[in-house]
């Protein structure tokens, strides 16, 4: 057994990724993603904020959020 992870994987050939650059994302900075992608925002299905509850339990303590 080793503790150097994927040390017993042999590298995938180049034929096997596809051209060179075919991954590329199109984009200079990082996770920039491709340049053809529409700007992102949001809406009410898509809202993942949460709204804030009380204590589950009588006996829970009221512990103020970090925010």
């Amino acid at each position: 057994m080793t503790d150097t992870p994927a040390e017993h994987l042999d590298e995938e050939p180049q034929a096997e990724r596809g051209a060179p650059g075919s991954r590329d994302t199109g984009s200079d900075e990082p996770a920039g993603g491709p340049v053809d992608r529409p700007a992102g925002g949001s809406d009410e299905e898509s809202d993942t904020s949460v709204d804030p509850q009380g204590t589950v339990h009588d006996d829970m303590p009221d512990m103020p959020t970090g925010g």
